[in-house]
């Protein structure tokens, strides 16, 4: 009895822990199945769904002529999934001497408890063909947008370069990464529960979007022309830097920009991350006399002096508080206009002393010294100046002469472009528009300034500057076809001591182009030339040789006069490319025409022509007798001829380029 009524009891016990335990089952389903579906419902997905994010193609940067400088191409990616993998260590032994990648990280990533690894990204189609030819179990490929500058180095620091993920590092590509990035894409994919098995499914989620295009104020030939000149510079003067920028000074675009050294963005990994820096507004440096220009126009502009006021330059002696001061060269009494296009720093230092330390300093600021341009690029530095308040007894005195001042090329070219303008300071840039291939222009740049000295104040420096170029410290900038303006500049370094360098300088030269209508604006800044050092003989000739070219690109009509010798190509010697004649092709005969036959003239030789005399004619005229002779004609603004070069009567042969200038009269 006692046995059964224990069996009995045990049974009972055995049932209430199985009902205790199927109640807990039971609760616990409900909880998993009725309370909480939906969580588990979404953890279930999350185990076996993925969302990838899809890089969208990057947007096109071009020149303002449409020529591409970056774009973005479809390459291969190369990754291996690890459970695929049959011999780790031989594939990984494969794969280094394919992809350059240590054999040891590539094994650690190969015996990965991931499931898919990258090997290596964006890589060459010919490393593609190699690693396709292996045939290795467990490795993929996968497309990928590459970031291509199909120009190398051109335009390079403008432009700047992407990371791997295609995100904009420096330059424009940094700058506008917003725009030209475009909107990501989300593709959902089915997985195994491990997550590392094939992919069951994919759908997309959200479709990416092509970044926005930039249409920038670049002119990819005259870039062209200012890096090859650079290139020739620097294997000249041996100099350890170099920052040259062209500006249209009527409205702030900037044309072209480029440094020394220089780096190919397609492969920035490989140059010093000091290479990458944009020297035309990240370097900063004392100006020297280029900054008189600055000095001047303040005291014109104050009415405390005129060109033509007679200043006594002390022979190149003055002292300031104690501290005497030397000039370069011993001057007596010089004109303002002289004390700018000798350079004299006496002369300017009295300018100076007239303005004040308060007065002084405003008008640096005004002028754009110490504050950013706001050019559209990253890192440009606004410089170093400090109020007057900060001022030592002698800092007026250094400061006008370009001392204790530190500016960026892009400052002092800023300022120059306002000389030649008539006195607006505007805001460079280097995006004209930013378009959308569907949506259409987002945005477009309109040339933005502000009046820092009047017309009169602008046209008085104009003077002087072509005064610097024709007869002062500038000769060396002087064109052959065009009257230029400009200021030199000399600066000595400061070397690790504080004090300045007798063996290391900043040359330096800006002006403009054509002085009668300008049309460029170019500062050369050359960094610690061996040899010659001074602006006059070392930047000058650099702003010579891209203004002349820059502006028989463009076709700007000549404006010097037009009574000059006439030039008649030699008939010995061919033909340069395109028809076009080298100096040493040419030969002088006089000024005035004769007829064929008389003394002094003979008759056209075989092949030559005679150019007509296009005064008076349309455009349309012109043309159709330049085609009838076989001449190239270069035409610049509308209406009648009003002057060409070379001048009637000129022989010349079949394919040289004669430029006419029309006029509305």
């Amino acid at each position: 009895m006692d046995r059964r009524r224990l069996l009995s009891t045990r049974v009972y016990v055995l049932i209430a822990i199985m009902c205790v335990w199927s109640a807990v089952i039971a609760a616990r389903l409900y909880s998993l199945h009725i309370v909480r579906a939906d969580e588990m419902r979404e953890r279930a997905l999350a185990q076996q769904q993925d969302v990838l994010t899809v890089t969208p193609r990057r947007g096109v940067i071009s020149d303002r002529n449409g020529s591409e400088l970056a774009v973005s191409v479809k390459v291969d990616s190369v990754a291996a999934r690890p459970r695929e993998i049959r011999d780790p260590e031989k594939t990984a032994a494969i794969l280094a001497g394919l992809t350059g990648r240590p054999a040891a990280a590539l094994l650690k990533d190969l015996r990965s408890e991931k499931g898919f690894v990258w090997i290596k990204r964006k890589i060459s189609p010919a490393e593609t063909a190699a690693i396709q030819r292996a045939k290795l179990p467990g490795i993929h490929f996968q497309q990928e947008d590459r970031r291509f500058y199909p120009k190398r180095q051109l335009a390079a620091h403008v432009l700047g370069f992407v990371n791997i993920d295609e995100e904009g590092m420096s330059g424009l590509e940094y700058a506008y990464n917003a725009s030209v990035r475009g909107e990501p894409g989300r593709v959902g994919v089915m997985r195994d529960a491990r997550r590392e098995g094939n992919v069951f499914s994919s759908w997309m989620e959200q479709t990416p979007q092509a970044g926005a295009n930039l249409i920038t104020t670049l002119d990819e030939n005259i870039q062209h022309i200012v890096e090859t000149e650079i290139r020739a510079a620097v294997a000249r003067t041996a100099a350890s830097g170099m920052s040259i920028a062209v500006m249209d000074p009527n409205t702030g675009e900037i044309l072209a920009m480029a440094n020394h050294p220089t780096f190919n963005p397609n492969e920035y990994r490989r140059y010093k991350e000091t290479t990458w820096i944009n020297r035309a507004v990240s370097h900063t440096y004392e100006p020297g006399s280029t900054f008189k220009i600055a000095t001047i126009a303040a005291a014109l502009e104050e009415g405390l002096t005129t060109p033509e006021e007679q200043i006594d330059c002390l022979q190149g002696s003055i002292v300031i508080h104690g501290h005497r001061i030397n000039d370069h060269k011993s001057f007596g009494v010089l004109s303002v206009t002289e004390i700018m296009q000798y350079s004299s720093d006496v002369g300017v230092i009295k300018l100076g002393l007239r303005l004040g330390d308060e007065r002084f300093a405003g008008y640096i600021h005004r002028l754009g010294f110490g504050r950013l341009t706001e050019v559209d690029l990253p890192g440009e530095e606004v410089g170093q100046t400090k109020p007057a308040s900060q001022w030592s007894r002698v800092s007026v005195g250094a400061i006008s002469m370009g001392q204790e001042i530190a500016v960026t090329p892009l400052q002092i070219l800023s300022l120059a472009s306002a000389v030649a303008n008539g006195g607006v300071l505007y805001r460079p840039y280097v995006v004209k528009r930013v378009e959308h291939p569907q949506r259409g222009v987002l945005s477009e740049t309109q040339p933005r300034g502000d009046r820092i000295f009047s017309i009169e104040t602008a046209g008085r420096l104009q003077q002087m500057l072509e005064a610097v170029v024709s007869n002062g410290t500038g000769k060396a900038a002087a064109l052959d076809l065009y009257r230029a303006a400009g200021k030199t500049g000399t600066a000595q370094k400061i070397d690790e001591t504080g004090r300045y360098s007798r063996t290391k300088h900043v040359a330096s030269f800006v002006g403009y182009a054509p002085a009668s209508n300008p049309a460029i604006s170019i500062i050369v800044v050359v960094d610690e030339p061996v040899g010659l050092y001074h602006g006059g003989d070392v930047a000058a000739p650099i702003f010579k040789k891209i203004a002349e070219q820059i502006l028989r690109y463009r076709a700007v009509a000549p404006d010097v006069p037009w009574d000059l010798p006439r030039y008649v190509p030699a008939p010995s010697k061919p033909s340069h490319e395109e028809g076009e004649t080298s100096a040493a092709d040419w030969r002088v005969v006089d000024a005035a025409v004769k007829p064929a036959g008389e003394s002094g003239t003979s008759a056209l030789q075989p092949g030559e022509i005679e150019t007509p005399d296009f005064y008076g004619k349309s455009l349309r005229q012109a043309s159709e007798e330049a085609l009838r002779l076989g001449l190239r004609l270069k035409s610049a603004g509308s209406g009648r001829a009003v002057a060409q070069h070379p001048p009637p009567g000129s022989r010349l042969r079949p394919g040289t380029r004669v430029q006419v200038e029309f006029s509305v009269r």
